[in-house]
């Protein structure tokens, strides 16, 4: 008896965390549990371990027919929501490929034709240069979290990974420092206003973007300001874009005088590893 109710309490606990860091797979999971357990109950009955392996290949089977085929139909036609590219498209890729598989690289319409037309200008400039998108939001539901961030929940908002130079050939590169994209901070230099300084003495929160990178290579790379202050200024310059985040130190070290621009608060997590755009 004690054993059912731990493997229940266990399935329940892989259905919420399904359901946080993906938004479909806990509903998939579910599907995926009672059909293995109409169909392959002759298997669990003479080995258990045969179940869990056809049950756990069903599932990744299913997930990622439900998220590369069914959930962009269906996104785009019940929450006006659509699914950015997974290959190079129109100069916009996806920083890491997890992005996609998790689920999180939902825009509005309007926010996926802004970051066309900013790749498609950044190319004139400089050939063979990507715009690398981060976190955007889930495909459904308005006010559905994307954990860790706060706002992230209504398709008006994305992240944008900076632009670096290989380290040893100073050579412009579409290659980033952190697996994840997030966590490799533009550190305040001596003289510029460290807001980072500030807020970590109020909220451990503010640096939440270190634990999630997984794994990195910074050595290999610096910061390339030239191309990101480009970015920066095709941002600005994309009418349907309204705001964006950047940390005071970057802002000015990189001359972004916006009205656009805005302070994201000390609850918030730290943006100088990447800029926050919406609509």
């Amino acid at each position: 008896m004690l054993k059912k109710v731990f493997s229940f309490l266990l399935q329940c606990l892989l259905i919420i965390l399904l359901t946080v860091f993906t938004q479909i797979g806990g509903i998939i999971w579910v599907i995926t549990w009672l059909e293995a357990n109409i169909f392959c109950y002759k298997i669990k009955k003479k080995s258990y371990s045969k179940y869990f392996t056809v049950k756990l290949a069903l599932f990744l089977a299913f997930y990622l027919f439900a998220t590369f085929g069914i959930v962009p139909l269906a996104a785009e036609k019940y929450s006006n929501r659509v699914a950015l590219p997974i290959l190079t498209e129109n100069n916009i890729q996806p920083t890491t490929i997890w992005t996609c598989i998790l689920n999180r690289h939902y825009v509005r319409p309007e926010l996926k034709n802004a970051l066309f037309n900013i790749g498609q200008n950044l190319e004139k400039k400089y050939p063979n240069s990507k715009v690398s998108y981060l976190d955007a939001n889930f495909p459904f539901y308005n006010g559905f979290p994307l954990l860790p961030h706060l706002s992230h929940n209504d398709g008006k908002k994305i992240d944008l990974s900076f632009f670096y130079l290989d380290k040893e050939t100073q050579q412009p590169t579409n290659e980033k420092p952190s697996f994840s994209g997030y966590g490799i901070y533009e550190k305040a230099k001596k003289g510029e206003y460290n807001q980072p300084e500030i807020c970590l003495k109020q909220s451990w929160y503010y640096e939440i973007g270190k634990y999630t990178k997984v794994w990195s290579n910074e050595d290999d790379y610096t910061f390339d300001a030239e191309r990101t202050r480009y970015l920066m200024t095709l941002i600005v310059k994309e009418k349907s874009i309204r705001k964006f985040f950047l940390e005071p130190h970057l802002k000015n070290r990189l001359k972004v005088g916006s009205s656009k621009w805005r302070f994201h608060g000390c609850r918030a997590s730290r943006h100088d590893d990447h800029v926050h755009i919406q609509l």
